[in-house]
């Protein structure tokens, strides 16, 4: 790749390379003429869009149009935003737009309406959404219509998508059983649950959660489970509500987002480091609060990979190749490993 103006390479030019990069055109003329004083990450950055760019000219393939239809707090949305762009600026063949919303702010109903109405123009959705019959509805439509529709993070089998892409739920609630278990005595104590609204993901975490503790640590008993919006502030006011009428808990187990809100109530009384405190997604968020003590473990996945996987199983389906994924891989995080 070095020198390639020298070599009369002829491609995408200096200005569509940086659009896609999100670079300035001086940065990827650096780096297409192989000068020095260019970081490795952004050097690669520009190579990913130069390489995709090529890709697409070469093909002559039409450029895929899907959509990212994703329903989380605000800290899994900015990171699957995040995530789209990184996918958009490697991955040759398709774009990926985006449309995300809070959970504390989503009406089902309208948000179907919009996977159906946004979806049904393009050439395949991936959806992030809670399980709701007209959520599961919409997703019927759009493969009536010959629209793929791969779920991603959380399954929705009732809606007959064409695949789901994400961690084997089940086994990541296992895992937080384990970890839980292994740090706390043997005496019986009590275990607190923070969950959202009814996601998949969040109801097979609790499943495996439940059933390594009955089997491999009888004596711990799950409290009860708060049911918040994936909100920070208003998970704060329910968790420092819970905390004054009925104690800190010896271990908190978070399956939904806004672990800050846990964090802060926590704090507020004094038991930050208290509790063994292990939820799910390593954000900037969930790293500050690893390396602070606050959390101990944080269990999670590769968001951009997995995006990408989803998109490429559209873009194979478009080209009739129809293999299920495999689960993705469960990542563990403490205060040791947490580098985004």
């Amino acid at each position: 790749m070095a020198n390639l103006r020298l070599q009369g390479w002829k491609g995408p030019s200096v200005k569509e390379v940086a659009r896609l990069s999100g670079l300035g055109p001086a940065t990827v003329d650096r780096v297409l003429n192989n000068r020095p004083g260019v970081r490795e990450k952004t050097r690669n950055r520009v190579l990913a869009a130069l390489e995709k760019l090529s890709q697409e000219n070469q093909s002559g393939e039409d450029v895929l149009d899907l959509r990212l239809f994703c329903e989380s707090g605000t800290t899994f949305n900015a990171a699957m935003a995040l995530a789209a762009e990184q996918v958009n600026r490697a991955l040759p063949g398709l774009r990926i737009s985006g449309f995300y919303l809070p959970t504390r702010e989503t009406d089902p109903a309208q948000f179907a309406r919009q996977i159906e109405q946004e979806g049904s123009g393009s050439d395949g959705v991936i959806v992030v959404a809670r399980e709701h019959p007209a959520i599961n509805a919409a997703i019927r439509k759009l493969g009536g219509q010959g629209v793929p529709v791969v779920c991603l993070t959380t399954d929705l089998p009732s809606s007959r998508r064409s695949a789901y892409v994400g961690n084997d739920q089940y086994a990541a609630g296992s895992v937080a059983a384990l970890l839980i278990g292994n740090r706390l005595s043997r005496a019986q104590a009590s275990i607190l649950i923070v969950s959202s609204v009814p996601f998949r993901c969040q109801q097979e975490r609790l499943m495996g959660f439940r059933r390594v503790l009955r089997r491999d640590f009888p004596h711990l008993r799950i409290q009860e489970q708060v049911i918040a919006n994936d909100d920070p502030e208003t998970t704060h006011q329910q968790l420092i509500s819970h905390f004054r009428d009925h104690g800190v808990p010896v271990a908190v187990y978070n399956v939904a987002g806004a672990n800050r809100g846990i964090a802060w109530a926590l704090e507020a009384l004094g038991q930050a480091r208290d509790p063994v405190f292990v939820g799910h997604e390593l954000t900037p968020h969930s790293r500050d609060l690893l390396e602070s003590g606050v959390m101990d473990f944080v269990i999670s996945h590769d968001f951009t990979a997995e995006l990408a996987q989803a998109a490429q199983w559209i873009r194979d389906a478009a080209r009739g190749v129809t293999v299920q994924p495999a689960a993705s891989q469960i990542l563990l995080h403490t205060r040791y490993n947490c580098a985004l």
